[in-house]
Parts: structure tokens; C-alpha cells; sequence
């Protein structure tokens, strides 16, 4: 319920701050206003348009990134199943030691998901799971080997796309012009006129919500997997439940 809230609730901070300025800039005669609310209409218009552009395109990599924790949880579980029968089938092979491979390699993910290990250690698990693959062709599983290094490679794939996802912002040029038309509104607020105070007070707590609610929605949508140690940073974050069942199952085997 707090990372649900936690955007808006941090955010009211900021439309407390500007009703107050304007009411004790309009209401205590330090300023009378100069321009017709009626008049910034245009501005207002072009910076909702701009927000719409900004939310369209980084909301195409969050849906790229909502799939990413699933196809890397079923690469880890095909991975370990093709151990498990490579191992089945070759006594000379230990099953529960590549079992504890797979289990390191998914530990090494949640250590860089959750900024407590840089992504080489993902990378060193990975070289680690080759070698694994490798040993299974050297005992005569030629196609299961073939098949964990198949799996292996999209494993790579996705660890790459969700480090390319986390650090590359959505068009840093955008991001300066929403960050001024923005902060251009919450002026204009400040030295427009309005026929009450009732319709002041709630035009600038509406439009202040709207305007700077939705930058920093959009910059947190721009990094999805942006985690802390123990669970998510902000409310915008994709669910890591797939890679944690598979975790949870690799221990129960272990077992």
C-alpha cells in the first residue's frame, strides 16, 4: 500500500507549497497579478501534450521490461532442468553441484538487481554455467550441452537488455524541455489571476498535482528496476515474482 501511494504522497509536499505561495502572494497584497488564468490555457495544453510524448515512449521499454524477469526465470528453469537430465543420464556427472551452479547464477542476478554486487558478477556466473555446459558435452550429453548453451545465450541476452534498459534514459533533450514548461506553469500559476478563491485554490492544487506528479512518474517508469536491498524503490518497478519462485523451487531441490 506505501509503494502504491508513495509517488502521490511525496508529491503533496509540492502542492502545499504552491497554493500557500499563491494565496500569500495574491491574499497578504505582495501581488495583484498580471495575466488571466483563462490566458495560459495554451501553455497548459502544450505541456499535457508533451507529457503524453514523454509517457508514450518510456512506457515502450517498461512493457519490454515486464517480460524480461519471465523469460530469464525460464531460462534459469530450463537451464537446470537440462542439467538434471544430462546428470540423470551420465552417473559421471553431479547433479546437485550443477543444481547449486544455476542457484549461484540466480543469487548473482537478485545481488546486481538489487545494487548490492556490479553486473561482472552476473557475467562470472554466466562464464560459470558455459563451463557447465561444456562438461556435460565432454561426458557424452553432446545435445544437452548444446541445448544449456542455446539457453545460456538468451539468459545473456536478457541480463544485457535489462542493463541497457536500467541505464539509458529516454531522450535526456525531452526530459529538459518537460522539466522547463513545467517549472514555465508552476510561474504562470504564480502570477495569474483568478476569479475566487476557491477556483485558485484548487486550479493551482490540480494542475501543480497533474504537472509534477507526472515527471516523476515518467522518470521513475524510465528505470523499471530500480530496486533497493529488501524490495522496491518506487511504485513504478516490474515484479521480480517469476525469478524468486524459481529461486525458491532450486532450494526446495536442494533440499
Amino acid at each position: 500500500m506505501w509503494i502504491k501511494w508513495k509517488l502521490m504522497l511525496t508529491t503533496l509536499p509540492f502542492v502545499a507549497l504552491m497554493v500557500g505561495l499563491n494565496l500569500g502572494v495574491a491574499h497578504l497584497g505582495l501581488f495583484e497579478g498580471v495575466i488571466e488564468f483563462a490566458d495560459i490555457g495554451m501553455v497548459l495544453t502544450g505541456g499535457i501534450f508533451l507529457i503524453g510524448f514523454m509517457l508514450a515512449g518510456t512506457m515502450a521499454d517498461y512493457k519490454e521490461a515486464e517480460r524480461l524477469p519471465a523469460e530469464v526465470a525460464c531460462s534459469l528453469e530450463t537451464i537446470e532442468e537440462t542439467f538434471t537430465q544430462a546428470a540423470a543420464s551420465k552417473p559421471v556427472l553431479d547433479g546437485a553441484a550443477l543444481r547449486r551452479r544455476v542457484l549461484a547464477t540466480t543469487e548473482a542476478l537478485f545481488a546486481w538487481l538489487y545494487k548490492q554486487a556490479p553486473q561482472a558478477g552476473v557475467y562470472a556466473a554466466l562464464e560459470d554455467l558455459t563451463a557447465a555446459a561444456n562438461d556435460l558435452e565432454k561426458a557424452g550429453s553432446g545435445p544437452l550441452g548444446i541445448r544449456a548453451l542455446n539457453e545460456i545465450h538468451a539468459l545473456r541476452k536478457s541480463v544485457t537488455r535489462v542493463g541497457v534498459i536500467s541505464r539509458t534514459g529516454f531522450l535526456s533533450s525531452g526530459y529538459a524541455l518537460l522539466e522547463v514548461l513545467t517549472g514555465a506553469v508552476l510561474l504562470l500559476l504564480l502570477v495569474a489571476k483568478f476569479k475566487s478563491l476557491v477556483a485558485e485554490v484548487i486550479l493551482v492544487a490540480f494542475i501543480t498535482l497533474i504537472y509534477v506528479y507526472m515527471l516523476r512518474l515518467i522518470k521513475d517508469i524510465d528505470d523499471p528496476f530500480e530496486y533497493e536491498a529488501g524490495g522496491k524503490k518506487g511504485a513504478a518497478e516490474v515484479e521480480l515474482s517469476p525469478l524468486e519462485e524459481v529461486r525458491e523451487r532450486l532450494k526446495a531441490k536442494l533440499a
